[in-house]
């Protein structure tokens, strides 16, 4: 009835069905349907009852396989609808990964490349989703050995993701307050000699790196060469200025 609406744009016809599907009794197998439905007609009274079923069972539904495999525009607006409904940032976040995780999995089949990198293309994946996730309103021990965290002297952050077995993450967090201009830091360590698993991404800003010497910085990805050990790729959650006297650490 909807996609006769639509095709032949009978509005009252689309009105009716907005209303009757606006009462249905609401389930988890079938909400995630209903979204990309109200989505795709425009459907303002439908999409109220599934945003307010969403949140109450959201827990339940982002595990669900209708959630995993849903359309990515329904997860982003998901994530991005969370904070209205007093989701916490934790499990926002667990809910992009497991999806980008499931994503990446089924990527990896298609492809069937020895050489693939699940964890580059989670964090692929992982992109879209983190400029709705406050790093900073989260509890701290959700994301031991996760998240680094780069704050200027404006108080303004970047973050990247770190995979808990990277040794980079003990570095870090053995560091002080100490940042210059380039956003280095000196460290007692040495580059790893085997080629970083990340892969500098199209489109990507900024990147997490060890020098040749082991020491860390924060380097635009225009200029990253291959002496550079990639350790994270840098988001933001606002515009991000470089200043002097900037600090790093793991949360």
């Amino acid at each position: 009835m909807l996609d006769m609406a639509e095709f032949y744009q009978i509005e009252d016809l689309k009105q009716l069905c907005d209303k009757f599907l606006s009462k249905m009794e609401l389930n988890i197998s079938s909400i995630i349907r209903l979204f990309e439905i109200s989505n795709k007609y425009s459907m303002i009274r439908t999409k109220k009852p599934i945003h307010s079923f969403i949140f109450q069972n959201f827990k339940t539904i982002f595990k669900s396989d209708e959630f995993l495999n849903a359309e990515k525009s329904i997860i982003t607006e998901i994530i991005t609808l969370g904070q209205t409904f007093a989701i916490k940032y934790e499990e926002m976040f667990q809910a992009a990964y497991e999806w980008s995780e499931n994503r990446a999995i089924k990527k990896q089949k298609e492809l069937s490349d020895e050489n693939f990198n699940m964890n580059d293309a989670i964090k692929v994946e992982m992109q879209e989703f983190l400029p709705n996730i406050k790093f900073n309103q989260m509890e701290i021990i959700f994301f031991t050995e996760y998240v680094v965290k780069i704050t200027n002297k404006n108080g303004q952050s970047i973050y990247g993701l770190l995979p808990k077995e990277n040794n980079a993450v003990n570095v870090i967090k053995s560091l002080q307050d100490q940042g210059y201009i380039c956003f280095y830091w000196k460290t007692n360590c040495e580059k790893p000699s085997t080629p970083s698993p990340l892969k500098k991404r199209i489109g990507a800003k900024c990147y997490l790196i060890y020098f040749l010497n082991g020491n860390i910085c924060v380097k635009n990805a225009a200029y990253i060469t291959n002496d550079h050990y990639l350790l994270a790729e840098m988001i933001s959650e606002t515009d991000f200025q470089y200043t002097a006297d900037c600090k790093i650490e793991i949360v």
